[in-house]
């Protein structure tokens, strides 16, 4: 019989491939793998990326020493030193990357050859340093020079293609295990899956799986399901990620602590909170028993939403099933008392977690500054570096030096900010893009703009290692505006495109409005018009800063007709929207139109905010007998 499979994946030209097992064979026809069988077996199919290029690199030729071959591994005592070598750097990996390289050569050397699995652990060794690349060029080394290859070699080579972002050769690699004579196991194909899902192709991996699964090429294990969860998880997809949870239970294969602690943390950072605890609940019912981490995203998870009590029950049901806070507990609890101005408690799990043993890091402080200076108590929070963290012996980090300096930025205290800016590189720390926008944002609010001005062209624009974000170029293009420097605002834009950088919608609303105010209507106007011709939707933002300016320059109809099109646009007004043109109206004295979008606001449960308010009541005062300003007053300030 012949089936066929579509290869979705399939994105330059197709290896030809022929695998003989048996009687049956599969071949690459037409854009199609076609399992040929005299029996009534499933079909052995695949999906990939085969890319020529990649296979050009590595013998794809027949080895010549198989695993049941006879090829002159080394027995002699003398290895023995250099074998328990590698094993021990297998698990740790070199200290030195030329002590890894020194140790290949001399294995090249050796006569007789060492077995294949000392190869093996040298480049698992790799890995362990994160030397992928150099991994790739051992490996490849290895096929040129004929040493022996086994199916784990090929697994490492894969996942070191993986690692860098080059999953089209990560397949090639798979074709060319096959030809050798090896059969991809789950290992081979979960970490194809995970590369896949790495390189955010989250879609490739389901169907991979699904089709993996659909021809029984693999049985999946535990960590080949955790492998396609966590990725789900990461990107959002938690309906998914459950569905393929339920699935696994449902064939039998026993979900550990990990695919709960993914499902669980994936569920809090959605703010599900209460289904996160569902499944705490489950996996206990289950016997399969939480860890610090499982009770770490639910605590978290809980204090986003200010739920105290129930972090209170769990940091009880912590205790009683003998799991120990761990840094990052504590480190939560402090960030979330410090976020809520709620600073003597987050100074009271300090002391505690210095009872229990734990010892407050970076983080911990850094938490307790932001605290303090989200109260605006920014001296205290400098006085936690030089008296807490000195006493302590804790260094601080940028992060340290980001919080201080934002929070006398937001005081008004640039100069101060800056002299933190100057200290970093004394305490042998590189400010970030974050560090140089706070102090540019500081400059504009405190009406500093030829500052501004000229800190961004000599410390960022000539800064080579600096890479500018949106969130900068926001920021600059905002000041701009505000001090009415919109030509000089436009022509930064234009660099900004120019260099490649590729503005958000964000970028696009502080252009808009700050060129709409500044009397360039038409400039405004022309950029929204071409949001759809740079892949972009306008938000809700957009719209209302494009009707505000239409009210203003009293284009009532248009202003009028934007409304109606955003809706019809999928977006909703929202109450500033409904508000900003409410105002519109009465500026242009239409007061019935007012009063129709003033019952549909409220009907859609929004309500007039104190501008609208004001500006009714002034209305009132100059225009006391008109009948539908009365109505109106009848209706929503009675």
């Amino acid at each position: 019989m012949r089936r066929a499979f579509s290869v979705s994946l399939l994105r330059s030209n197709p290896l030809l491939l022929s695998h003989s097992s048996g009687n049956s064979a599969v071949v690459a026809l037409d854009n199609h793998y076609y399992f040929n069988s005299s029996s009534s077996s499933s079909c052995c199919v695949f999906t990939s990326t085969f890319h020529v290029y990649a296979i050009s690199h590595f013998s794809t030729n027949p080895n010549p020493f198989k695993p049941n071959s006879t090829f002159p591994y080394s027995s002699n005592p003398t290895h023995a030193r250099l074998k328990q070598l590698l094993l021990e750097k297998s698990k740790t990996g070199f200290d030195k990357l030329d002590d890894a390289l020194a140790v290949f050569d001399k294995m090249l050397h050796r006569k007789p050859l060492l077995p294949v699995i000392s190869f093996n652990q040298l480049l698992a060794a790799l890995v362990k340093m994160k030397e992928h690349s150099v991994a790739v060029s051992l490996f490849k080394d290895m096929c040129v020079k004929g040493i022996p290859v086994d199916l784990f070699t090929f697994n490492t080579a894969i996942n070191c293609f993986c690692h860098l972002n080059r999953v089209d050769y990560a397949f090639s690699l798979l074709a060319g295990t096959i030809k050798r004579g090896f059969h991809p196991d789950v290992v081979t194909y979960t970490t194809l899956i995970r590369g896949l899902i790495s390189q955010d192709n989250p879609a490739e991996a389901q169907l991979l799986f699904t089709n993996l699964i659909r021809f029984k090429l693999i049985q999946p294990d535990v960590v080949t399901y955790n492998t396609i969860i966590n990725g789900l998880c990461k990107r959002g997809h938690a309906s998914t990620a459950v569905m393929l949870f339920r699935y696994m239970e449902k064939k039998g294969c026993q979900p550990n602590t990990v695919t709960y602690n993914t499902l669980i943390d994936c569920l809090c950072k959605l703010r599900l909170v209460d289904q996160a605890l569902g499944l705490l609940h489950e996996m206990t019912k289950k016997g399969i028993t939480p860890n610090v981490i499982t009770y770490n995203s639910l605590i978290q998870g809980l204090c986003d939403f200010n739920r105290w009590q129930d972090v209170n029950q769990l940091l009880s049901l912590m205790n009683t099933r003998n799991i120990s806070p761990d840094v990052h507990t504590f480190n939560i609890l402090v960030d979330a008392y410090g976020k809520e101005g709620m600073i003597n408690d987050a100074e009271d799990v300090i002391e505690f977690m210095i009872q229990r043993g734990q010892h407050p890091d970076v983080v911990t402080y850094n938490a307790l500054m932001d605290g303090y200076c989200l109260r605006g108590e920014v001296d205290k929070a400098l006085a936690v570096l030089e008296t807490t963290m000195k006493r302590r012996g804790i260094v601080p980090n940028t992060r340290t030096y980001n919080i201080l300096i934002n929070g006398y930025c937001k005081k008004f205290k640039v100069d101060r900010a800056v002299d933190l800016f100057q200290q970093l590189p004394r305490e042998g720390l590189s400010p970030t893009v974050y560090t140089y926008t706070t102090i540019l944002q500081g400059y504009f609010l405190t009406g500093r703009h030829v500052e501004a001005r000229k800190f961004f062209k000599e410390k960022m624009m000539l800064n080579k290692a600096l890479t500018l974000d949106n969130f900068t170029c926001s920021i600059l293009l905002h000041g701009l505006c505000q001090n009415r420097f919109v030509v000089e605002a436009l022509s930064f834009f234009d660099t900004m495109l120019s260099a490649g950088l590729i503005p958000n919608i964000c970028i696009y609303n502080t252009l808009i409005d700050g060129l709409s105010k500044n009397g360039h209507l038409e400039k405004a106007r022309s950029l929204f018009d071409n949001l759809p011709l740079k892949g972009l939707r306008p938000d809700v933002k957009t719209y209302t800063m494009m009707i505000q300016a239409y009210c203003h320059d009293g284009l009532l109809n248009d202003a009028n007709e934007l409304f109606l099109k955003m809706e019809a646009n999928g977006c909703l007004p929202d109450d500033v929207t409904y508000n900003t043109l409410i105002r519109g109206f009465f500026h242009n004295k239409k007061y019935n139109e007012a009063g129709v979008l003033m019952d549909e606001m409220c009907a859609r449960g929004f309500s007039a905010d104190a501008s609208t308010a004001s500006a009714l009541l002034d209305l009132l005062k100059s225009q006391e007998q008109n009948p539908a300003l009365l109505a109106l007053r009848k209706k929503f300030l009675t």
